[in-house]
């Protein structure tokens, strides 16, 4: 088994919230929105050279939920939830293009069942699974289309699964499959600063 990272993260935060009505997978039964849908929009930001967007953890985080619109709709979290211009240019540029959504509409605590599912750090694009309390097992967030409406769901994955380890330096991998662990402990901009002082930027798991 190669090594396993981890990042801390907080669910003590303030969210960009945009949200989104997942149609893009409708017609395809095996489509996952996180997979198919929001990872090709925001990794070219992994690209851009800017120190402002390299240095700062921009975290996505979502949920499903009801709405007076429609039956279920995508709500995409983004911390930090003033992450300056230059970062809040570049999300809502990625953003954008997914159909029919509302992108940027407003700033809210963030809610108990928001699930990480992606983060952009220093040129990469890490894709979060993550362990529930008093639960055992590790979970990877996947959007589906269920019942003519979008549906997050749980992917149990195994300890040994070759989706979680990595057996090439952290600074050589283009993409990362990192555990997200949720901290109750610390508020988000402890962990974001926490983050930006690791060099390299992951931990070792055990």
């Amino acid at each position: 088994m190669g090594k396993r990272y981890f990042i801390e993260l907080s669910r003590k935060d303030v969210g960009l919230v945009s949200y989104f009505p997942g149609e893009e997978i409708k017609d395809n039964p095996d489509a996952d929105w996180i997979h198919d849908v929001l990872v090709p929009a925001v990794e070219p930001i992994a690209g851009r050279k800017a120190a402002k967007i390299r240095e700062v953890p921009i975290t996505f985080w979502v949920t499903v939920r009801g709405t007076a619109r429609r039956r279920a709709e995508v709500f995409l979290f983004v911390t930090p939830a003033y992450p300056g211009a230059l970062i809040e240019q570049a999300l809502s540029k990625a953003l954008q293009p997914i159909e029919h959504g509302k992108v940027h509409a407003g700033r809210e605590p963030m809610p108990e069942d928001a699930v990480p599912c992606l983060q952009v750090f220093r040129g990469k694009l890490l894709k979060l699974y993550y362990s529930y309390d008093g639960q055992e097992g590790l979970y990877l967030p996947m959007i589906e289309w269920r019942d003519r409406a979008p549906s997050l769901l749980s992917l149990s994955i195994p300890q040994n699964s070759e989706l979680i380890t990595i057996d090439v330096p952290v600074e050589e991998a283009d993409r990362l499959m990192v555990e997200g662990r949720i901290l109750d402990v610390s508020n988000g901009e402890a962990c974001r600063r926490f983050q930006q002082a690791l060099i390299p930027p992951l931990r070792v798991a055990d």
